[in-house]
């Protein structure tokens, strides 16, 4: 029975071949994701669109919250310590450092308390958002506005909010989900994307913003 010699083997063709398929493989991916991201939200996928917000809104809102909790916690130190502020350099000196430790460790605690409340909302909201994409099976501003709303219905409701309060909650989110959400309809529409409702109700087909400026060049250099 004949052997095989791994020295007569061309490795250099096998290596080759190798690499090649691997390198075709990885663009097959890349072009696969870019596919599916394309039609997605801001042109990112859902988990990382959310993932995104999630995090934006967390350092957002931890560095609302450390500013905020500075300045209480500043006011509450003077406050406490009005009665025996210090007279002398050594005094001031040692006032302004334990101060600082003070505002340092509540500002941190309110940084990290504010974050979290944010980012959670926030990945809430864009959760849900990508949720009714999903289920419904399109991606407009009636997605974002309940995508608003719910969570701030919500909060209300465990909060024990009054109706007054919780109205004007409502209502306040459902104007920044309208906002936001046709806002998104614009970029999507922008970039070339069908959105239904421009499409069905108004007749207006989705066209890359550069094709659009190519067809008005050309209809005005045939006017000229």
């Amino acid at each position: 029975m004949a052997t095989i010699n791994p020295d007569d083997l061309d490795t250099t063709n096998l290596n080759a071949q190798s690499n090649a398929e691997h390198i075709q493989g990885i663009y097959d991916d890349i072009q696969k994701i870019h596919e599916e991201s394309f039609n997605s939200r801001l042109g990112l996928p859902a988990v990382a669109r959310v993932t995104l917000f999630t995090l934006g809104g967390a350092i957002v809102g931890g560095l609302g919250g450390m500013l905020g909790g500075w300045t209480d916690a500043s006011l509450k130190y003077l406050a406490a310590n009005s009665h025996r502020l210090p007279t002398s350099y050594n005094g001031w000196f040692f006032y302004h450092k334990r101060k600082t430790y003070y505002c340092t460790k509540n500002a941190m605690g309110q940084a990290f308390r504010t974050g979290a409340k944010v980012g959670g909302f926030v990945g809430i909201m864009f959760s849900l958002e990508a949720m009714l994409d999903y289920v419904r099976g399109q991606a407009d501003f009636a997605n974002t506005m309940v995508a608003t709303c719910l969570p701030g219905f919500t909060y209300a409701w465990f909060g024990k909010m009054s109706k007054v309060q919780a109205r004007e909650l409502i209502h306040k989110g459902g104007k920044i989900g309208l906002l936001l959400g046709l806002s998104q309809d614009a970029l999507q529409y922008i970039r070339g994307i069908d959105v239904w409702y421009l499409n069905q109700w108004f007749g207006i087909k989705p066209m890359k913003l550069s094709e659009r400026l190519r067809q008005y060049a050309g209809e005005k250099g045939s006017v000229l």
